[in-house]
């Protein structure tokens, strides 16, 4: 932590004025607008392997958009300037709740951006924003129903135009069926409903950014998204929970530079101190340290290399805190307790309207064994996919394809629980299959208008799972559980989809509106077909949600 402190200090007074370094939230819908404009040939810079990224960049492509706005259809016009009002900052016409204090419906439901409280002079610019959610949840025929309310509120701004500030926090009530609820993932990971019992799942985020032309500074917790694939990310997904992290950015001309260390969560382990059965809840330490190298020839090729290692049960290490060093190596030389994967990413746009990409995670590799696909010491995580829109298509038409397979054993490693386990409280950081599986996955997006956005998507899942007996007993591992990893008495081959096979079929449709600014109306449902060793098990979800947020 001192190195991180003495960073950030040596930092500050070169950093130069750029306005709005605060990042905008990874599953804002501006980042699929921004995909579809890059694909399309309008917008030439924009890379969104790693997101968040800053507002200031953000608005850099709206400008380069702007420029060819006549070649976009007329609803991605609109869109676009809806989008451009939305991160215009504080305009000076924009309205506060205090301008309409004598009518408070006034301020919710005029058409134009608005905050709750916002403020700027020459220092300082800052906005307060309310989170208010309210979702229904109905499985299998409404045999289950749940309601979710959710409210909060997001304070956000910059300091000195070099110094972004973000703090957003929530609290929710459930009403209803639990089972039913759990189909929301801040539902399943609540640790307050599931393990204390409390009717209440609560959620923050907050960090302190730092930035100029080339090179920015990070500390905090934010969902961070990380991988070339266009609707599965390898590296990290938003299937754990949020995580605290450093994170440092670098980049000149065709090169760019990521670093991330992240401060990972393993379940609690409890100690017990006598034979009264009282227990202690101990927390074990863990961490995760990421670099990538990228490389840009031509706005139409992007390849990059990463190296990430997971550690854990010891204090930091300051190895995985030096963002150039080779950390394999260095790991061997701390007598190689760690688990260390290296990873390629590649995307190319063949032509506008289409483009293609291709990453892969390798674990250990063993060049005893290299080329024998079926080893189990030569685990690894590949994926190909394909991003197609207008011209390709019909305008305000996208279609992503892809396939992913997660060969046995990958994200496994011995050690206790999931010590050094690709994962985070139990959920894996990455793709969400577990190993031993194929992924094919498809959706249709389509732009209605402004206000309305429709898409349908479909995914068919491949598991090979573990043998285990009537008493729950593991009698063949054949890698298809990250947490039971190869041992001396399991066989050293082992064919792809091996053991028993898990068949998942799943079909969603979803449908957004925002008939107000800042106010969402989301419909969608979802069949999900299981069969397991000719056992088949239907499950349908519909859901629908309200939900003002002015970001």
């Amino acid at each position: 932590m001192k190195f991180s402190v003495l960073l950030i200090l040596l930092l500050i007074p070169s950093l130069s004025l750029f306005a709005q370094v605060e990042t905008v939230p990874a599953n804002h819908a501006v980042y699929e607008f921004l995909k579809k404009m890059q694909v399309a040939g309008i917008l030439k810079s924009y890379d969104d392997i790693m997101i968040p990224i800053s507002q200031s960049t953000i608005n850099t492509a709206f400008l380069e958009i702007e420029n060819r706005i006549s070649e976009l259809s007329d609803s991605e016009r609109e869109l676009f300037y809806k989008f451009k009002e939305k991160f215009s900052w504080i305009n000076d016409d924009n309205l506060n709740i205090k301008d309409k204090s004598d009518n408070l419906l006034n301020y919710f439901f005029v058409d134009k951006q608005k905050h709750l409280y916002s403020f700027s002079d020459s220092a300082i610019s800052f906005y307060i924003d309310p989170i208010i959610e309210n979702k229904y949840i109905a499985v299998n025929n409404f045999d289950s129903k749940s309601s979710l309310l959710n409210f909060g509120g997001i304070f956000k701004g910059t300091y000195k135009n070099f110094l972004g500030y973000y703090l957003q926090a929530s609290n929710g009530m459930l009403f209803g069926n639990l089972d039913a609820a759990r189909e929301d993932k801040r539902i399943e990971q609540s640790f307050s409903i599931n393990d204390t019992k409390i009717n209440f799942f609560d959620n923050t985020s907050g960090y302190v950014r730092f930035q100029n032309d080339n090179l920015s500074l990070q500390f905090g917790r934010e969902r961070l998204l990380w991988g070339a694939g266009y609707l599965n990310r390898l590296v990290l997904s938003n299937n754990p929970q949020m995580f605290d992290f450093l994170r440092f950015n670098f980049h000149y001309k065709t090169l760019s530079y990521d670093f991330l260390h992240g401060w990972l969560v393993q379940k609690p382990l409890y100690v017990y101190m006598d034979s009264t059965n009282v227990s202690e809840k101990q927390k074990r330490s863990k961490y995760i340290a990421i670099s990538r190298l990228g490389y840009t020839p031509t706005p139409e090729l992007k390849l990059g290399i990463s190296q990430i290692i997971i550690y854990s049960n010891r204090p930091f290490e300051a190895a995985y805190l030096n963002p150039f060093l080779f950390w394999e190596s260095a790991q061997r030389s701390m007598n190689d307790y760690d688990n260390s994967f290296l990873s390629f990413d590649g995307r190319f746009k063949i032509t506008d309207g289409v483009e293609v990409s291709a990453s892969i995670i390798l674990d250990d590799i063993n060049f005893s064994t290299f080329g024998k696909w079926n080893a189990y010491n030569n685990s690894l995580v590949w994926q190909t996919g394909a991003y197609i829109t207008y011209p390709m298509l019909f305008p305000n038409l996208v279609a992503e394809i892809e396939y992913s397979q997660n060969r046995p054993y990958m994200f496994s490693h011995p050690g206790f629980d999931e010590a050094l386990t690709y994962t985070n409280n139990g959920y894996l950081l990455g793709i969400n299959i577990q190993p031993n599986s194929s992924l094919f996955s498809f959706r249709l997006t389509y732009l209605v208008n402004e206000e309305i956005k429709m898409n349908a998507s479909f995914e068919h899942l491949l598991r090979g799972k573990n043998i285990y007996d009537d008493d729950g007993k593991l009698l063949q591992n054949v890698g298809g559980n990250v947490f039971e990893y190869h041992t001396l008495y399991d066989s050293p081959q082992v064919a792809l989809l091996a053991g028993n096979i898990e068949r998942i079929n799943l079909w969603t449709l979803n449908l957004e509106y925002e008939f107000l600014y800042g106010f969402y109306v989301n419909l969608g449902c979802k069949l999900n077909t299981m069969l397991f060793e000719n056992d088949r098990n239907d499950r349908t979800v519909i859901w629908s949600s309200i939900k003002i947020d002015f970001e």
